[in-house]
């Protein structure tokens, strides 16, 4: 087989979802359409439940990117007033309004 037409089908097996190649790359076995898809569903059922006013059973996020929270990285012994401290004393400078 000629290299030209190797290329795209190695290529295909790192995009599409299913493959074992693109697994293996780091993949979830979700196709873009189907991360979309996903996350409309969790936002409209989200949106229903807020309507009903319950504020139990939300319904739990079925796309694998809604699900994977914020990951926390380190720790403090510090209090969150200590933490504001230095961020506003190492942060970045505030913006001097020049209204006139």
């Amino acid at each position: 087989m000629e290299v030209r037409r190797l290329a795209p089908l190695v290529r295909g097996l790192t995009e599409d979802p299913s493959s074992l190649t693109s697994k293996a790359s780091g993949g979830d076995g979700w196709s873009r359409i189907e991360h979309l898809l996903a996350m409309i569903l969790d936002t409209l059922r989200a949106a229903n439940w807020q309507r009903t006013g319950k504020k139990t059973n939300r319904p739990k996020p079925i796309s694998p990117l809604a699900r994977g929270g914020a990951r926390r990285i380190g720790r403090t012994t510090r209090s969150p007033a200590e933490v504001a401290a230095l961020l506003k004393r190492f942060g970045p400078p505030e913006e001097v309004s020049t209204d006139e």
